[in-house]
């Protein structure tokens, strides 16, 4: 798969607000649910792809920046069983980089 075609995917699956069962408030705080957490990863992918597709901000540095918020998404809300492999794959190569 081309890295334009995985980085679309990668985009894809960082935007995606699709409605979950929200668990309710985080343990501890009350007040954000795992649910506003992706819905907050959303937006800021999408403040970052407003520079980006502009040329204000180097493709390289926001395929990165949605690299570490695909981390944070999977944290939240595990990628499911229909995830493509590459992403997978992906995902697994950018979390062994933050783990060295």
């Amino acid at each position: 798969m081309g890295t334009v075609a995985l980085q679309g995917l990668v985009e894809q699956l960082v935007l995606d607000e699709t409605p979950q069962p929200d668990g309710g408030g985080a343990p501890g705080s009350g007040t954000a649910s795992a649910r506003d957490a992706l819905r907050a990863v959303a937006q800021l992918a999408r403040e970052i792809e407003t520079p980006a597709q502009a040329g204000d901000l180097d493709p390289e540095q926001a395929h990165r920046m949605a690299a570490l918020l695909l981390v944070i998404r999977d944290a939240i809300e595990p990628l499911g069983p229909d995830t493509p492999r590459p992403v997978l794959r992906f995902l697994g190569e950018v979390v062994d980089k933050l783990r060295r």
